[in-house]
């Protein structure tokens, strides 16, 4: 069930959150990398992700970015917010207040701790989900983020809360297979961690991928290649996915290694001088920046010859 039979599909880039020398929010770099993924054939964007940084702002701050992008945005593509707050209610006042902005669906990150198990974490966002009037996602993500539910308990919470209809599913794509399937196709599944099995999420059933901005258009193009479903097209997909591999396993190492190098590689394709850290931050070596380059520069070789340059 891909390809446009779910109301959220495709290629959604999370944005990265760049400052100002000063270390507030930078507007106009945040608005260049709006246009950027748009340009480069995005299906919508999401912020607040775990490259948006975002335990690194005050709630101020948060809302200030999702002010920001939807503003950029002005609604011509979906919106996504990922909503981080440590408690039920502070969840709910912030996916409100990003409601209000314009996010057309709210991500529910599950809290550091819970008390109570699987069974309370359900009630927790499940609360949630009830009072929102959109559809209401939930971050599974078990390599990154120390709450998670089982795959029965995604399916419960869907089944018991109408709108939770997404799922950003960062599991393996094993795991994504048998969640795609126990739902019946319901549940639109978006992998992440930059796409490294991209294709393998494709085949198990998800509604798209949600990246970090870095190699959109690319990705972009697989996805269409992906839903054609011709022995061609399927043999094209898997030799970008394979040129992109090296780039994307470099960056996703880690969420700091992907911030220290993603970001500077991405500020070059929208034009910033210079990236400016927000403490506590993985400082670049002379050697990863080499690496970086080396991989940046085969990537961009595979991007002319798919007529992708620039993008």
């Amino acid at each position: 069930m891909t390809g446009g039979t779910w109301p959220f599909h495709g290629i959604y880039p999370v944005l990265y959150a760049f400052h100002r020398e000063d270390g507030r929010i930078d507007p106009d770099a945040m608005r260049r990398q709006v246009e950027h993924c748009l340009g480069a054939g995005a299906h919508g964007l999401m912020a607040l992700g775990l490259i948006t940084e975002v335990g690194k702002h005050t709630t101020a701050e948060r809302h200030e970015i999702v002010a920001l992008v939807a503003n950029a945005l002005a609604r011509r593509k979906p919106f996504m917010v990922t909503v981080g707050e440590r408690t039920q209610p502070e969840q709910l006042a912030f996916a409100r207040e990003a409601r209000g902005n314009g996010a057309d669906v709210i991500i529910l990150q599950p809290p550091p701790a819970i008390e109570g198990g699987e069974a309370a974490l359900i009630r927790f966002f499940g609360a949630t989900a009830d009072a929102l009037d959109c559809p209401v996602a939930v971050q599974h993500n078990p390599f990154n983020l120390a709450v998670n539910l089982s795959v029965p308990g995604l399916v419960a919470l869907h089944r018991n809360h109408p709108n939770v209809t997404v799922l950003k599913a960062e599991g393996t794509a094993v795991e994504t297979a048998e969640l795609a399937e126990r739902t019946e196709g319901r549940l639109a599944l978006f992998c992440g961690h930059g796409g490294i099995e991209f294709l393998s999420n494709l085949r198990a059933g998800v509604a798209g991928l949600i990246p970090a901005p870095d190699i959109v258009a690319l990705q972009v193009r697989i996805y269409e290649l992906f839903r054609q479903g011709t022995e061609a097209s399927l043999a094209e997909a898997e030799a970008l996915h394979r040129a992109a591999l090296p780039l994307i396993v470099f960056r996703i190492r880690s969420i700091e290694q992907a911030l220290c190098y993603g970001k500077r590689g991405y500020a070059r394709q929208i034009g910033l001088e210079a990236v400016h850290d927000r403490p506590p931050f993985q400082a670049p070596t002379a050697f990863g920046l080499a690496e970086m380059d080396r991989l940046i520069a085969g990537l961009e070789r595979t991007l002319r010859e798919a007529g992708l340059a620039g993008r």
